[in-house]
C-alpha cells in the first residue's frame, strides 16, 4: 500500500460521478453512507466543475449493512420520482453496499414499474480500477441508456470526453467550438459531458460527426458509429501541427467545407508569434529540460506541442492506470518528489499535487487534476487549438532566462 502526502488516485466510482453530475435534469442516488457521498460532491468544486445534476444518499445504518435491507432505496427512488420528477434517476451502489452483495439491477427492474423515471442502474463501489475506467462505462452507459435513434440528421457534432475532470475543460471545449464555427460554420450539438442536459443527450444521434478528445470515449464513439452511423474522429488538437491535422481529419470524414480564408489567416498569424519563441530560444543555451505529469491525452498533447516550441522533454509520466508501451504511468508520489527533487527544469506541466512538491523549475504550470487550490472562473485560457499555442507561447516568453 503507498503512502500519500498529496491526494490518493481516484477511484473508478468517482470517475462516475464526476462524468454523471455536470448533466442536468438528471438524479444520481447512491446507496451508502451520506459522508461518502458528501465528499464526492465537494470533489466537484475541486476540479472548477459546477454540479448540474441533483445528487443525493439514501443513508445507511448497521440494519441496512446487517440484515441487507433495502427499504432506504426504495422509498428514496419513489419519493425523488413524485418530488422531484426526473427523467433519469442513476441508482448507484457504494463501497458498502456492494460489499454486503446489493443487487442494484435486480432493484431498478423490481422498482421500474413504479414510478415514471428511467432508473439506470451502477455497480462501480470503487475497487475495480482508477477513475478513469469510471469516466469511460459512465460514456457508455449514457450512450446505450439516453441516446435515443432517430431518422433526422443534422450538419452539426457531439463532443466525445469533454467532462469535468479534466483541467480547463470548459476552456478548451470553447475552443473547440470556436474553431468549428470559424473554419466549418457548425454548431455543437451535444457536449459529453460538461456542460449538457437529458434532451440535448436523447438528440446526440441526430450528428454528423463524433469529435472523441480523450481516450475513454473510445468506446462510446464506437458503439455510436454502429448503431446510429456516426462517424468520428480521435484526437485533441493540441499544438499548431496536431490543430492543422485535427482539421484534416475532420475534412477527410466528412463533406464539410474549410473556409481557406479564415483559417490561414490564423495560421499565418500564429507562425508570425513562433518565430518569438525561436528567437527566444536562439542565444538561449542552457537547460530547455521539460516534465510532464497529467492524464495520458494531457501528457502526450502537450509533449507535441513543447518540442514543437523548441522544448526538450526530460521526462513524461501519465498519472494514472494506463497500458501504453514505454510509457511511464501511475501515482507514485514518492518517485515523483525524488525525481523533482535535484533536477534541473525549465518548465515543470503537472496536476496540483505534483506542483506543491519541492521542485527547481524555472515555471511551473498546472494542466492536469487533481487539483489542490487553484480556482478557475475565466473560461477562456485553452492548451488546445490555435489559441491554446498562442496560450503557451505567451507563458514561454515570459519565463526568465
Amino acid at each position: 500500500m503507498e503512502i500519500y502526502k498529496y491526494l490518493p488516485l481516484a477511484s473508478d466510482r468517482m470517475g462516475m460521478l464526476w462524468t454523471l453530475s455536470s448533466i442536468e435534469d438528471i438524479c444520481i442516488l447512491e446507496f451508502g453512507p451520506a459522508g461518502t457521498t458528501h465528499y464526492a460532491i465537494e470533489g466537484v468544486g475541486s476540479l472548477n466543475g459546477k454540479e448540474k445534476a441533483k445528487i443525493y444518499s439514501t443513508h445507511m445504518d448497521e440494519k441496512d449493512v446487517t440484515f441487507g435491507r433495502y427499504d432506504r432505496l426504495e422509498k428514496a427512488v419513489v419519493e425523488l420520482d413524485i418530488n422531484i420528477k426526473p427523467k433519469y434517476i442513476f441508482l448507484m451502489t457504494s463501497s458498502i453496499s456492494s460489499i454486503i452483495g446489493t443487487d442494484i439491477e435486480g432493484i431498478c427492474h423490481m422498482l421500474q414499474d413504479q414510478v415514471e423515471a428511467k432508473l439506470i442502474p451502477v455497480d462501480l463501489p470503487g475497487f475495480k480500477g482508477d477513475y478513469t475506467r469510471g469516466v469511460e462505462q459512465a460514456l457508455s452507459l449514457i450512450a446505450k441508456k439516453m441516446v435515443q435513434k432517430t431518422a433526422e440528421k443534422k450538419d452539426t457534432y457531439n463532443i466525445l470526453g469533454c467532462t469535468i475532470d479534466q483541467y480547463q475543460f470548459e476552456s478548451d471545449s470553447l475552443e473547440i467550438q470556436r474553431m468549428m464555427k470559424q473554419f466549418f460554420h457548425k454548431e455543437v450539438q451535444t457536449i459529453f459531458t460538461a456542460y449538457t442536459s437529458c434532451t440535448a443527450i436523447e438528440k446526440a444521434a441526430q450528428a454528423s460527426l463524433n469529435i472523441v478528445i480523450r481516450k475513454e470515449a473510445l468506446p462510446m464513439a464506437q458503439y455510436m458509429e454502429e448503431q446510429f452511423g456516426i462517424p468520428y474522429i480521435y484526437h485533441k488538437p493540441y499544438g499548431f501541427k496536431g490543430t492543422c491535422n485535427w482539421i484534416q481529419m475532420i475534412q477527410e470524414v466528412t463533406s464539410w467545407t474549410l473556409d481557406q480564408e479564415t483559417y490561414q489567416a490564423e495560421i499565418s498569424e500564429l507562425k508570425t508569434h513562433m518565430m518569438s519563441i525561436k528567437r527566444k530560444f536562439y542565444h538561449y543555451k542552457s537547460v530547455k529540460a521539460c516534465a510532464i505529469f497529467a492524464d495520458r491525452d494531457t501528457a502526450f498533447g502537450m509533449s507535441e506541442l513543447l518540442e514543437e516550441l523548441g522544448l526538450e522533454i526530460n521526462h513524461l509520466q501519465i498519472i494514472h492506470e494506463s497500458n501504453e508501451k514505454n510509457i511511464k504511468s501511475g501515482y507514485n508520489e514518492r518517485e515523483r518528489m525524488s525525481y523533482l527533487k535535484d533536477r534541473e527544469l525549465y518548465l515543470l506541466l503537472g496536476d496540483g499535487a505534483t506542483l506543491k512538491m519541492p521542485h527547481k523549475a524555472r515555471e511551473a504550470v498546472q494542466i492536469s487534476n487533481p487539483n489542490l487550490d487553484k480556482i478557475i472562473l475565466y473560461p477562456y485560457t485553452p492548451y488546445v487549438g490555435f489559441r491554446g499555442v498562442l496560450w503557451m507561447i505567451q507563458l514561454i516568453l515570459n519565463i526568465r532566462n
